[in-house]
């Protein structure tokens, strides 16, 4: 792909990505094509219609939060970690919370589902739950696969956006991880929190 060609994809995806964190499914390919700059035929010939910019979405996603589990995974697997990661995963619920609704409608298609399955944050994010509870970090009475199911749950967009008054982010992760604290860890940490701009 030429590179005009390359660059009209990225605006067309950062654009369409903008749009679908705003009016979920509901964004046209014309809003689309208006926010980018570009023409509906670029949109046609540099991304495809508008089940493949879904698609080039979602590829970006998938991506994001692989990125964000590795990153975490090579860490040193204390608390501030794992908040880190909560964090970002936030973030990314920001952003792609409408993916969802693509899911349950079906607009996402078997491979791609099945890519997405393949990160496995679940088995992932309880590796990385143990790790900081062996530190000493986290509560030791409470499982780490009842906690994994609790703190990814608080990434259902339906959550997430109560979380989302608290601020950024981080602002929601540290109230997602505050409960499963241990006692020693929850001063020092919430300290940290406070003194943060």
């Amino acid at each position: 792909m030429r590179s005009d060609a390359l660059a009209n994809q990225r605006k067309i995806v950062e654009a369409a990505t903008r749009l679908m964190a705003e009016q979920g499914l509901e964004a046209e390919l014309t809003d689309i094509a208006n926010e980018a700059g570009v023409g509906v035929g670029t949109v046609y010939r540099c991304v495809g219609n508008r089940d493949q910019v879904i698609e080039t979405i979602v590829r970006g996603m998938v991506a994001e939060t692989a990125a964000s589990f590795e990153e975490a995974e090579t860490g040193d697997g204390g608390v501030a970690n794992l908040v880190a990661l909560v964090a970002r995963l936030h973030q990314t619920v920001r952003t792609y919370g409408w993916v969802h609704a693509a899911l349950i409608g079906g607009r996402v298609h078997q491979e791609l589902r099945s890519e997405m399955r393949a990160v496995d944050p679940g088995r992932r994010f309880e590796r990385l739950y143990e790790r900081a509870q062996a530190g000493g970090g986290l509560r030791a009475d409470i499982e780490p696969d009842v906690a994994t199911s609790l703190i990814l749950g608080s990434l259902a967009p339906w959550s997430a956006q109560a979380f989302k008054a608290r601020g950024d982010a981080r602002a929601a992760a540290e109230a997602v991880l505050a409960p499963f604290l241990a006692t020693t860890h929850a001063t020092t940490t919430t300290t940290a929190g406070e003194a943060q701009p």
